[in-house]
């Protein structure tokens, strides 16, 4: 039987049969063939043109996907119009992964081809967007210079942008988005019932402010290095038990929420992130910080309520920066000297710890504003307190103080003072004149 019987056979067999298995085979076999014979340009236009109907109107999903798979395998060269379209109109999540990934792939390889025909391509398929934002941003970009000078690299960059947007709305519905100069500058998938990042977003390179609130990610992929323009980045609230290694390269990264997740430990490349201003990992089981944290000389704000930790790396008295701490709900013992060498800080929550005693060393967080020492087992307030004369707030309630130390009254910015449920023998008079010059007491 020769080449061209054989394929008519197959294609009829496709074509006529009900058993999906048989048909998946035959076509595998019929990709078999065109990978063996295809070059010497036997039966090409008729396959491609069957493969192309197959993935259009076939009723069933698995052929369509296989026709999709070829399609791209084999002519990559003619496939870009088709499978924009298929991304447009597919329904099964199967068939549009495979559609989308297919396009990433097609537009990649006439970047890399660089040629005149490419280019054509990529301008028609420009000419094909629909999206406001998108058509908005292309307009602009008219307006500055003819698209036509644009580079392939930078046509394949709308392109995959765009087409990465069509692929995520379709299978996240009510998709929260921010688009400029046809890149995708914001995505927010709060409430989608994510397990993983969709691989899609590894292409979205302009990334600059990513949201994953709410949902069931264990893990994050070592990819989340390529965004390099990424700023905010929100895991609040999922399940994640691991950062990889690569989460140090994100190099513009200026704030990292990743409150109520299951971290256990941190990787020591995190302290690579020199550009973190805020940082929430509250309402998770961490017992240590890397010895490097201390790196991270430009953070402001840091939330490590409810973990716990029992003491702090070294390093940690380099935050020279740090002017927000909240230690609140660990089991910390001491007010270690890496704390009270923190100059710029103006919130220090240690609420619910296990603190016996306070250093003289306190006095010298002059800048500070608002102290808790809330529920922990202290005895003794030192009267190095007194220098902190801007302190509006102090919480030294759920203690086990027997004298109010009259070192607070020389607090002459404090404006609330909670002292309730202590083992106070007796309650001193200054108090009433801290109340007559405004402060409010809570006894």
């Amino acid at each position: 039987m020769d080449v061209s019987t054989a394929i008519q056979q197959l294609i009829s067999l496709i074509e006529h049969s009900n058993l999906t298995k048989q048909r998946v085979e035959s076509l595998q076999t019929l990709k078999k063939i065109y990978d063996t014979f295809g070059n010497a340009g036997i039966e090409k236009e008729t396959i491609y043109n069957f493969i192309e109907n197959l993935l259009i109107s076939d009723s069933d999903a698995k052929i369509r996907n296989e026709a999709a798979i070829m399609l791209h395998q084999n002519f990559k060269d003619k496939a870009l119009k088709l499978m924009r379209w298929t991304l447009n109109h597919e329904e099964s999540s199967t068939i549009l992964s495979t559609t989308y990934n297919s396009l990433i792939s097609i537009l990649k390889f006439i970047e890399k081809k660089e040629d005149s025909f490419g280019k054509i391509a990529l301008l028609q398929e420009i000419d094909q967007i629909k999206d406001r934002d998108f058509k908005i941003g292309i307009e602009n970009l008219k307006s500055q210079n003819d698209v036509k000078d644009c580079s392939h690299s930078e046509l394949t960059e709308i392109l995959i942008n765009y087409y990465s947007l069509v692929y995520l709305k379709k299978l996240h519905f009510r998709l929260k988005y921010t688009i400029e100069d046809c890149r995708i500058v914001e995505l927010n998938f709060i409430f989608k019932g994510l397990t993983k990042l969709p691989i899609a977003i590894s292409h979205l390179l302009n990334l600059r402010i990513l949201s994953l609130r709410y949902n069931q990610i264990t893990e994050l992929p070592e990819w989340i290095s390529n965004f390099h323009s990424l700023e905010s980045l929100n895991l609040n609230i999922n399940n994640i038990n691991k950062l990889p290694i690569t989460l140090g390269s994100l190099q513009h990264l200026k704030k990292l929420t990743l409150w109520k997740n299951e971290l256990q430990e941190l990787p020591s490349s995190i302290s690579s992130l020199k550009s973190l201003k805020t940082l929430n990992l509250r309402l998770n089981q961490l017992y240590m910080l890397p010895e490097e944290f201390g790196s991270l000389q430009n953070l402001e704000e840091l939330n490590l309520h409810d973990n716990k930790l029992t003491n702090l790396p070294i390093s940690f008295s380099s935050l020279i920066s740090l002017k927000e701490l909240n230690l609140s709900w660990n089991l910390l013992t001491t007010l270690s000297k890496q704390i009270t060498e923190l100059k710029s800080l103006k919130l220090l929550d240690l609420e619910r710890n296990e603190l016996s005693t306070i250093p003289s060393s306190i006095g010298s967080l002059t800048s500070l504003e608002v102290l808790n020492l809330c529920d922990n087992k202290l005895v003794f307030i030192p009267k190095a307190i007194e220098k902190l004369k801007n302190l509006k707030i102090l919480n030294i309630s759920r203690n086990k103080l027997k004298i109010i130390p009259e070192s607070l009254q020389s607090l002459e910015s404090l404006e609330e003072l909670y002292l309730n449920e202590n083992n106070f023998e007796t309650i001193p008079q200054f108090l009433k004149k801290m109340e007559d010059r405004g402060v409010r007491i809570y006894l």
